[in-house]
């Protein structure tokens, strides 16, 4: 059985291609959303995510006055189709299933909902970086299957969430091996050459693809998995792999935080992320994350850190309902 009030109980998820996160929140009495009986469902099992949801609340023996579910997906009018498998959430259905009101949103405007519940424990500073700017915008962004990115706008007396594209913006080459590397990838992209072309899973094979290329040798890894493998055992090739990752995704960082006026901090998600970057590599993420020329001061004052909790998404879920509750 579950504890709270259940007129305030929530259901809250995070549905990705292999798992789904499913979850209970209600308002603890510091303000904070609070999260448990945590489960998650191999999604193969299920004919449809309702029947998950049905499979969640019959184990936990629970009743819900809402839920806000966050999908790895684009939602569009209410509803989303998994690019990985064969679901399509809608919040009709999800709503039907439960006989209460259903929010589905995107899994990068989950994360910007949870950054301000971030505690020192969640994140891992990357460099010696400042105090972010009190009640300024945050930024978030992240390499996985695709590059996502989001923003929590705040002007110190409102917020919202600001949900992008950044992935789909162009890749700027910053050095003479990057603008080597772009001619490779634009010869196969049509001209045109994006951000996720390289943070991503399928980037890091791009960026090996494109340096065996320069250099005249034969290809040593066809996934991405091969390639973050090899780079914890210290393979040299993967190695170079990562560390071109890690200077473009710092370069990255800095156009989104200038965009975005993310003076609040700039958090970075996502499980290709999490493999490549590090204590280790922070110095050099960092050097090109302040490398902006007559901006690099504006820069400097900007704190990055990498997301380690371990439920970001359900947070994020956790976080938009208490928002939108309280909104």
């Amino acid at each position: 059985m579950t504890d709270g009030d259940p007129r305030s109980l929530a259901l809250i998820g995070d549905v990705g291609g292999t798992n789904c996160r499913l979850a209970l929140t209600h308002a603890a009495p510091d303000g904070k959303p609070d999260i448990s009986q945590a489960r998650t469902y191999p999604v193969a099992e299920y004919a449809t995510f309702e029947n998950a949801v049905g499979a969640y609340l019959d184990e936990v023996g629970a009743h819900v006055s809402a839920a806000v579910i966050a999908v790895a997906g684009p939602v569009s009018d209410g509803a989303v189709t998994m690019t990985n498998h064969a679901w399509r959430i809608t919040e009709r259905g999800l709503s039907a299933k439960i006989g209460a009101p259903a929010r589905l949103i995107n899994d990068f405007e989950a994360l910007a909902h949870a950054l301000p519940a971030l505690g020192a424990d969640d994140v891992l500073p990357l460099g010696d970086t400042p105090a972010p700017a009190a009640r300024s915008t945050m930024a978030v962004m992240g390499a996985g299957t695709g590059f996502g990115t989001a923003a929590l706008v705040r002007d110190g007396a409102s917020q919202a969430v600001l949900v992008a594209e950044g992935g789909h913006s162009a890749f700027a080459p910053g050095d003479a091996l990057e603008l080597e590397i772009w001619k490779r990838l634009a010869a196969r992209f049509s001209g045109y050459v994006q951000v996720e072309h390289l943070l991503s899973g399928p980037g890091l094979v791009n960026i090996h693809r494109a340096l065996c290329d320069i250099e005249g040798k034969p290809v040593s890894f066809e996934t991405p998995d091969q390639i973050t493998d090899a780079v914890e055992a210290g393979d040299p090739r993967a190695l170079a792999v990562a560390d071109r990752f890690v200077r473009i995704f710092g370069a990255t960082a800095a156009d989104l935080a200038l965009a975005q006026g993310a003076r609040g901090g700039v958090y970075l998600a996502g499980g290709v992320s999490q493999r490549l970057l590090s204590a280790e590599t922070a110095p050099i993420f960092r050097a090109r994350f302040e490398s902006k020329g007559d901006f690099s001061p504006y820069l400097v004052a900007i704190p990055t850190q990498l997301i380690t909790h371990d439920q970001p998404g359900l947070l994020g879920a956790a976080c938009a309902q208490a928002d939108q509750k309280g909104s």
